[in-house]
């Protein structure tokens, strides 16, 4: 199979594991991964890298003619296109919006120099929202364009995968896989001593962290406003990460809370796992609002692979993502949140059977083998539907 993969996310070499296990599922796998010169994030700005297990021409670095953000990044469409046809992929997987600029020029461009390729998009889209016009009128004509000429959506939650048929009108495949997977040795590391006693860590004292963006909706007054009443308790709290709300946390709640509370900045990829072992419990707090809920929770699966006992809202994917592995309280509750937490900080035999537990969901669900395999899957089986039919025809 001949495979070319579009997508921001596949510019750090962490991420592009996935498909370094995918070429070890299938050897015979050609692959392409297709990323902009640099991207832009709230926590750092990223440069193209190349996993030690990727040949140097699997990663193919495009110029952005435009790179505001990742619903109007364009790719340099001459090279692109330039790339598609010299390659001549079988399959051609797009980890970009339906919506954006990138997903749809890719569309047109396979469409134009490809010999029937079969298309597929990842979408991480579950709430059903609806701009003002004119901007919702061209978000749907660009949605309807690209989905009405795929062939699979992978969706990375339940809940985008209802929303493609009832709000998008997208009558095809789709499968419901996390967008990324994670190497199990990496979280299985043995504690780093030196960096637990950094952190705060001392014996008997569990220590309680959170890692990503520091936002409302992400819950960060919630945990709080819940260890602020559970201070009669011994604990620790580990904030990592940046935003808008990261100067209050620092000012008003270092006053309350103390030396209990550090707030670092934002840590490489490679370290979340170093971190996540000196954690005794994670809590991922997030909330809806009317334009984003939690769509997955990265740090939450990572968490869950460090065998951490983990606590989540009841926002969005998150009870998907945990499994029944881990405690969850109703979102936006900072009274379940604090009952939740005054158990979990005095019972250490919870604690311990909680992690072991979410890290036996994690090996069944999130090693990078474990996705990878099931992409390969959905790619199969899609072109052996496509074989089978004499009269399949690219849609669009």
């Amino acid at each position: 199979m001949k495979l070319v993969v579009v997508g921001h996310t596949y510019i750090t070499a962490i991420s592009q594991s996935k498909y370094v296990a995918m070429k070890r599922v299938r050897p015979d796998l050609q692959l392409r991964l297709v990323v902009p010169h640099e991207v832009n994030h709230v926590f750092m700005r990223y440069r193209p890298e190349i996993h030690p297990g990727l040949e140097p021409q699997d990663v193919v670095v495009l110029p952005a003619v435009v790179n505001n953000s990742q619903m109007t990044r364009i790719m340099h469409p001459t090279r692109l296109a330039a790339l598609l046809r010299t390659f001549g992929p079988d399959h051609i997987h797009i980890e970009e919006d339906p919506h954006s600029l990138t997903g749809v020029e890719t569309v047109f461009l396979a469409r134009q120099v490809c010999p029937r390729p079969r298309i597929s998009f990842f979408i991480w889209d579950n709430l059903a929202r609806v701009p003002r016009f004119p901007l919702s009128t061209l978000k749907a004509a660009l949605t309807r364009y690209s989905l009405a000429r795929c062939d699979l959506v992978v969706c990375g939650n339940t809940e985008g995968q209802r929303l493609l048929g009832e709000f998008k009108g997208y009558a095809g495949p789709s499968v419901v896989l996390p967008q990324v997977g994670l190497e199990p040795e990496d979280y299985a590391v043995p504690l780093p001593s030196e960096l637990a006693k950094e952190l705060g860590k001392t014996d008997g004292t569990p220590l309680i962290g959170f890692i990503g963006r520091l936002v409302p909706e992400k819950g960060i007054l919630l945990l709080l406003e819940a260890l602020s009443r559970l201070q009669a308790l011994r604990w620790g709290l580990v904030i990592i990460g940046n935003g808008p709300m990261r100067e209050v946390i620092c000012t008003r709640w270092q006053g309350v809370l103390g030396e209990r509370l550090r707030v670092l900045a934002p840590i490489p990829h490679t370290e979340v796992a170093r971190y996540l072992r000196c954690l005794d419990i994670f809590v991922l707090p997030s909330y809806g609002i009317p334009t984003w809920k939690e769509q997955f929770g990265l740090t939450l699966a990572q968490a869950m692979m460090a065998g951490i006992a983990c606590i989540g809202s009841s926002s969005g994917a998150i009870p998907e993502v945990m499994g029944g592995s881990g405690l969850i309280f109703p979102e936006n509750d900072v009274g379940g949140l604090t009952s939740t937490l005054e158990m979990m900080i005095q019972s250490e035999t919870e604690r311990t059977e909680l992690g072991k537990k979410a890290r036996a969901f994690a090996l069944r669900r999130y090693t990078n083998n474990v996705v990878a395999g099931a992409y390969l899957r959905g790619f199969e089986e899609l072109a052996g539907a496509c074989r089978n039919d004499s009269e399949y025809t690219p849609r669009g």
